[in-house]
């Protein structure tokens, strides 16, 4: 996203950013304390590489903020390193089969790639010894006090790849994500509904929304692969189930579970509202690209997904707004990891600085991402309506610990099990306690393997 998870869509691309090349910088042989050491050998070998991979899932349906965001920072990184950037974009699930593969060998790794969090994705890479331990470069560079203890908690493991949220950093993230429930004021004006700043009037409102004949939630499950359906449960889990019952869940603290009275109802609430006809219809049918439209094009009173999507519906103008429960699912975005195989770990590391500038952290937040290093009021003033709101949201959400991870990090599996058993859900297959009963079967085989 998941971490942003809404963002994990369409086909991947490659995209070529071609300058004149000139001297490169010198690889790391495997820490960055090693990289002072060797500074001074830096220019004779540094222009047998004249390429540099970058490997990423920023697509304009994934992350819309980093795409508009990411050009800007290959040609600033191109101009001062004088290397040529190859830009390979791709979607979770691509990410998940290829990175593994991929970075075995050091014909086919990139020199820098981003990483999602969670057991699915870094889990595997770190039990297989495919990562840095990111803690020696952080001391020449100094990432982890620019992104906060939170950002790093997710893109944490042990070295063994058994335990998530602690031990080594394997990834710097340079975004934030929050989900949350965009709202068109127009719409919610003529059917007599209210902008909703609890979750009483939010569920009132849908009730008006579908009285009155219209879509009350933009809602796809289609291909390719819609998320949004997670992002519902969560956020009315979160009503029900409190943040340490969800972290205890995903980051296995405790007796962590996920078959609790809160998120049975969670899906008993789900249940309904696919009863009584709140979401698209064919939403089974509808890709995710079909469901922002609708909300996009003012067909559809709520959507439920995350800030990323903000720069896509800044043509609603004043007639929209973004609400964030008390209560949120988000995190950091995907981070920037190094692989073992790096052609070129300096060039890595110097890229992960760049993303992490404030004129890169402000494009962010310009596109529509939250910057995760802490913006100016003014820069954070000449931000849409909705990424004030968001940037505000999650600075108070991490403050006040109300943010809570993405349930699907639980497991390796997690994900796909959520998907297809809210499907079942959603065409009364299943019953609501069933599903979770399900989930948390999944949960206690997967702990039960790595003790």
């Amino acid at each position: 996203m998941r971490r942003r998870l809404t963002k994990r869509l369409f086909a991947g691309t490659s995209v070529t950013f071609t300058v004149a090349l000139a001297g490169m910088l010198l690889a790391l042989p495997h820490t960055a304390g090693a990289a002072s050491a060797k500074a001074t050998r830096t220019s004779s070998n540094a222009r047998a590489e004249q390429t540099m991979r970058v490997w990423d899932w920023s697509t304009a349906a994934d992350t819309p903020a980093e795409h508009a965001a990411l050009p800007i920072a290959i040609s600033m990184f191109e101009k001062k390193y004088h290397v040529k950037i190859v830009q390979t974009q791709m979607t979770l699930t691509e990410q998940d089969t290829k990175l593994p593969l991929d970075f075995e060998s050091k014909s086919s790794t990139p020199t820098v790639s981003e990483v999602n969090e969670g057991f699915g994705s870094m889990g595997r890479l770190v039990t297989d010894d495919e990562l840095y331990n990111l803690s020696s470069f952080n001391k020449t560079y100094g990432w982890f006090a620019k992104v906060g203890t939170l950002s790093l908690d997710y893109n944490s493991f042990t070295s063994n790849g058994k335990r998530f949220g602690q031990g080594n950093v394997y990834a710097v993230p340079t975004t934030g994500s929050i989900v949350g429930i965009y709202y068109n004021k127009k719409l919610l004006s003529e059917v007599g509904g209210k902008v909703p700043t609890n979750w009483s009037t939010f569920t009132s409102d849908l009730a008006l929304l579908h009285k009155h004949g219209i879509v009350a939630l933009a809602y796809s499950t289609g291909q390719p692969t819609a998320y949004q359906a997670v992002h519902v449960l969560y956020t009315i889990a979160n009503q029900f189930v409190t943040p340490t019952e969800s972290d205890n869940f995903v980051f296995h603290k405790g007796k962590g579970s996920i078959d609790l009275p809160g998120f049975v109802k969670a899906a008993s609430i789900y249940q309904q509202w696919t009863k009584d006809g709140y979401f698209s219809p064919g939403y089974s049918g509808l890709s995710p690209s079909d469901a922002v439209a609708q909300f996009a094009t003012g067909k559809a009173g709520f959507f439920i997904t995350g800030d990323w999507y903000s720069g896509t519906f800044t043509k609603l103008g004043a007639t929209a707004g973004f609400w964030v429960p008390k209560v949120a699912t988000g995190g950091p975005g995907e981070g920037w990891a190094i692989p073992k195989n790096s052609p070129n770990t300096k060039l890595a590391a110097d890229w992960i600085s760049t993303m992490l500038s404030s004129t890169i952290q402000s494009d962010l937040l310009k596109h529509g991402g939250i910057p995760l290093v802490e913006p100016s009021a003014s820069v954070l003033a000449s931000a849409s309506s909705y990424m004030q709101t968001a940037t505000k949201a999650w600075a108070k959400a991490v403050k006040d610990h109300t943010l809570v991870p993405y349930l699907d990090y639980a497991t390796t599996t997690m994900l796909t099990k959520e998907t297809e058993g809210i499907q079942e859900l959603q065409g009364g297959v299943i019953t609501p306690s069933a599903l979770m009963s399900s989930l948390q079967s999944d949960y206690t085989t997967f702990w039960s393997s790595r003790s």
